[in-house]
C-alpha cells in the first residue's frame, strides 16, 4: 500500500497550521492514488514526519511519498528533508522513501497566480 506525506514548515501560529491540515484534507478527498494521506511538520508543530513516517509503517504501508510544501529549495528543502529520508530508510529498510519535487518546482503555480490576479481584477 501507498501513503502520502504533505510536509510543511510548521509554526508557532496554530491558524497557519489549521490552514495546512485543511488543505491535506481537501487533497485527501479528492485523491485516487494513495491509501491513506497525511499532513506532517518539518518543525514548530505536530505530527512530525517521523511520527507520521512510524505510524503509518505500523499500518503496514511500504512506500512513502513525500511532498514538501516549500517554495523554494532552502535549506530545508536541500539538506534536511533529505537527512530525514536517509534516516527513514537506515530504521526501515524494507519501507520505501520516496521525496518528490517541492511545490515551489511546479511549472503551474505561475498559471494559478495570474488566474487569481486575474479574478481580483474582475
Amino acid at each position: 500500500m501507498d501513503a502520502l506525506v504533505l510536509i510543511a514548515h510548521g509554526s508557532k501560529r496554530s491558524l497557519s497550521n489549521e490552514e495546512f491540515v485543511a488543505l491535506g484534507n481537501k487533497i485527501k478527498n479528492k485523491d485516487k492514488n494513495f491509501s491513506k494521506i497525511e499532513t506532517a511538520f518539518l518543525e514548530l508543530a505536530t505530527p512530525s514526519i517521523e511520527t507520521v513516517s512510524n505510524n503509518l509503517i505500523t499500518s503496514n504501508i511500504s512506500k512513502i511519498y513525500f511532498y514538501p510544501y516549500f517554495l523554494n529549495s532552502g535549506k530545508h528543502v536541500s539538506v534536511d528533508l533529505p537527512y530525514i529520508m536517509k534516516q527513514l530508510k537506515e530504521e526501515n529498510p524494507s519501507v520505501e522513501f520516496i521525496l518528490l519535487e517541492h511545490f515551489g518546482k511546479s511549472d503551474r503555480i505561475s498559471d494559478i497566480i495570474l488566474d487569481d490576479i486575474s479574478l481580483s481584477l474582475s
